[in-house]
């Protein structure tokens, strides 16, 4: 029987840990990448859930109406709110340009979803939804 040279068995050792340790060096980058990419999802999804509760939140959708319509600035003006499950139409009528300029610059600036929006030279129409 021919006895197998302990240098082949050293090298072949040597040879399997450097096989290893390069397999370690790629799941490690595997794991990084991964997990790089799990913290940006979950950056997302907190973005996600903060323009949702924004957005989509309908008592303070309402309370938002309710502040902009009672406004000291449209008390005088003919404004019309009727609301819907999922639909909240708004109609002031002015004979003031400049009344009816900042409603719009103040419907604008809020955080509504704007279904409708018709803006005629007495008056302006809109649509706001409350659910998507």
């Amino acid at each position: 029987m021919n006895k197998i040279n302990p240098i082949y068995i050293i090298s072949l050792v040597f040879v399997l840990f450097l096989f290893s340790l390069s397999l370690l060096s790629s799941s490690k980058n595997a794991l990084n990448t991964i997990e790089s990419e799990l913290k940006e999802l979950n950056k997302l999804s907190l973005e996600y859930k903060e323009y949702k509760n924004n957005w989509f939140n309908k008592e303070e959708i309402e309370k938002r109406v309710d502040r902009l319509v009672k406004s000291i600035s449209f008390k005088n003006e003919k404004v019309l709110v009727s609301q819907s499950e999922n639909i909240i139409k708004i109609k002031i009528q002015s004979k003031d340009e400049k009344v009816l300029e900042k409603f719009l610059k103040r419907v604008l600036n809020e955080k509504f979803i704007l279904k409708k929006l018709d803006v005629k030279k007495d008056s302006i129409y809109l649509e706001i939804g409350v659910k998507v």
